[in-house]
């Protein structure tokens, strides 16, 4: 959550390059999570830099609270997804003998993600069928309400929730009987509320 929400909106939309970077750390880490289930970790750093510097140029007619702006940010990184498939499918990527890039030790956006979410749970989630793992992560990871999934997926409230609730009830059953990982209780909350 970030502290004052409505004052560090305008600032940012004003160029206020403190309360874009509050902005950005406050939503980096969902915004990750879910287009790493979407896309793999490989491609999700990628959408999410597109995602923000669309953002970016979008902001100063942003209107909405909190909630809303994780929902617009949503709805651009999934844009910048079904981009990139369609694009793969025109152009299908060559693999080649090169190793492959080496991270940065210092990659801040990858050490904010390690320690905001388990990879565990991002592995299970994307261990569902396409929909159900982009609803459980839109509703769970997300935060994001049920209309709010559904408008942004183009399905019914309640193709949302029948989706949501498969989705949960398969990681109940993939869930080791291990310690909780820091995900893990947002989905047991979850399918209680369900």
């Amino acid at each position: 959550m970030v502290d004052d929400f409505p004052d560090v909106l305008v600032r940012a939309q004003h160029g206020d390059e403190v309360a874009f970077t509050d902005l950005y750390r406050t939503m980096q880490p969902m915004l990750l999570r879910y287009l790493t289930v979407l896309a793999g970790p490989a491609a999700a750093e990628d959408l999410a830099a597109e995602t923000w510097v669309a953002a970016l140029r979008g902001l100063v007619k942003f209107r909405g609270n909190e909630s809303d702006l994780r929902g617009w940010l949503i709805t651009i990184a999934r844009a910048r997804w079904v981009d990139m498939v369609r694009a793969l499918t025109r152009r299908p990527e060559e693999l080649t003998d090169a190793p492959p890039e080496q991270r940065a030790p210092d990659d801040v956006a990858s050490l904010v993600v390690e320690r905001a979410a388990s990879d565990e749970a991002i592995a299970m989630i994307a261990q569902l069928p396409e929909e159900q793992a982009e609803i459980v992560t839109l509703r769970v990871v997300a935060q994001l309400e049920v209309a709010e999934v559904a408008e942004i997926t183009g399905k019914t409230a309640n193709h949302v929730r029948v989706l949501c609730h498969r989705g949960l009830r398969r990681l109940a059953q993939l869930m080791p009987t291990a310690p909780v990982t820091p995900v893990m209780p947002a989905l047991v909350t979850t399918m209680d509320e369900m």
